[in-house]
């Protein structure tokens, strides 16, 4: 299993606390007066301008030079109350956060420059306490300057990193994508899995990135968008996580083969959810109930004493070793009868097959399953259920329910195994 770790830094980012860390004096920059602008030269002589002159530039509004003036007696109290203090930092983060909705957007002018400046040296503080105080006061402000709460998203304090992640609307999509790639803690990804509005491409990387519980928190989130395809990986890798099955069960819309694919699993609570959600048809619910009902016969038929082996090569010789046979042996994860089953089917030496399923190979599998006359929903099975494949090494289908390999391609896979045409 791949090791998990917090939120990458970028290149510039903070160190630790115990480190040197960015030294309060390096702010000093910041109260510096600005230069002068120089002098233009004069405009050369020419003939009457055929338009009236514009008009100067106005001056800024009343409301613009006040917030001016406190930004400038925040900066102005802090540098007196001594900059070295870390609750003087914390206290300066807090003001400047509370005015920036006042502020021209994009540091349009001078003194929005400058407070972005300030909080982007305020974000790499050496004290963890201070980055926890901007990051608290930043979090719910949706102009808040860009570069400043992706240094925050990117902390390796849980404090500060945390509110900024879940909360944060400034945070851009292409960050969080960013953040997500690079394999943070579980608790970075649950904390992005909980924001209020997530788009699909955000959620099939948090689906993708193989942590459960960020991806059960993702599918109990209303807000997240989920693309069918991303939704369809799910169902399919909900066999290895049953806590995840309900929750898909609830999604809004969930596609009527998706639901009926969740039935397979014959957890009762899932098909109790799906058959009172409001988005299937009569329908669809009796199909969830009848597989339900047929799984629930499989596991209380007379013959279960029997071996695997022996009820495969039954149901072989009465022609009823078919798909739904499969299908319903998988849910109850009977590997045994299925592993059979395939050597029934493909004519292919036990052993073999063994040694297919145990190599974990998805394409070797997915030939195996091709050679047996079954599709690619089976194959699919096959390799997260019997040969225990993981879900983000599995082969998908091709456009939903069409194999992705051509027949050549799958002979000389099964070649690999010593099986011949």
């Amino acid at each position: 299993m791949t090791a998990r770790r917090s939120p990458s830094p970028p290149p510039n980012a903070l160190p630790l606390e115990t480190d040197g860390g960015v030294a309060p004096e390096l702010m000093d920059y910041l109260f510096a007066d600005p230069p002068s602008p120089e002098p233009a030269p004069p405009a050369p002589p020419s003939s009457p301008p055929s338009s009236p002159p514009s008009a100067p530039p106005s001056a800024p509004p009343e409301a613009h030079r006040g917030v001016a003036r406190q930004v400038g007696d925040a900066l102005i109290e802090s540098r007196l109350a001594g900059m070295g203090d870390a609750d003087v930092r914390s206290h300066l983060a807090r003001k400047l956060c509370r005015l920036l909705p006042d502020l021209p957007p994009g540091g349009a002018d001078t003194v929005s420059t400058v407070a972005v400046r300030a909080l982007e040296q305020l974000a790499r503080d050496h004290i963890v306490r201070v980055r926890e105080a901007l990051a608290t006061a930043i979090k719910d402000i949706a102009c808040a300057p860009p570069s400043v709460v992706a240094t925050l998203a990117r902390d390796v304090e849980r404090s500060v990193a945390e509110p900024v992640l879940r909360c944060c609307a400034a945070l851009a999509d292409e960050d969080l994508l960013d953040i997500v790639a690079a394999a943070p803690a579980g608790w970075a990804l649950s904390a992005i899995a909980r924001r209020h509005s997530i788009g699909a491409a955000l959620s099939d990387a948090i689906a993708g990135s193989g942590h459960a519980e960020a991806t059960g928190i993702l599918l109990d989130n209303s807000g997240a968008v989920i693309a069918e395809p991303t939704l369809e990986s799910l169902v399919e890798r909900a066999a290895a996580n049953p806590g995840w099955r309900e929750k898909l069960a609830r999604r809004p819309a969930l596609p009527r083969r998706l639901a009926l694919r969740l039935a397979d699993f014959v957890d009762l609570a899932v098909v109790e959810t799906l058959r009172r959600g409001p988005d299937l048809d009569d329908a669809t619910v009796a199909e969830i109930a009848a597989t339900t009902r047929r799984r629930i016969d499989w596991a209380e038929a007379p013959d279960q004493g029997e071996a695997p082996e022996r009820r495969a090569v039954r149901l072989h010789r009465l022609g009823k070793l078919d798909e739904t046979a499969l299908g319903d042996a998988m849910s109850w994860n009977e590997t045994g009868f299925v592993r059979a089953a395939l050597t029934l089917r493909a004519r292919v030496a036990p052993e073999v097959v063994d040694l297919i399923l145990d190599a974990h190979d998805p394409q070797a599998v997915t030939a195996l399953v091709w050679r047996a006359g079954l599709s690619m929903r089976c194959a699919m099975q096959v390799q997260a259920r019997a040969a225990g494949i993981h879900p983000r090494a599995m082969l998908n289908a091709r456009q939903g329910s069409g194999f992705p390999l051509s027949p050549a391609e799958m002979a000389r896979h099964l070649e690999r195994y010593g099986i011949g045409p």
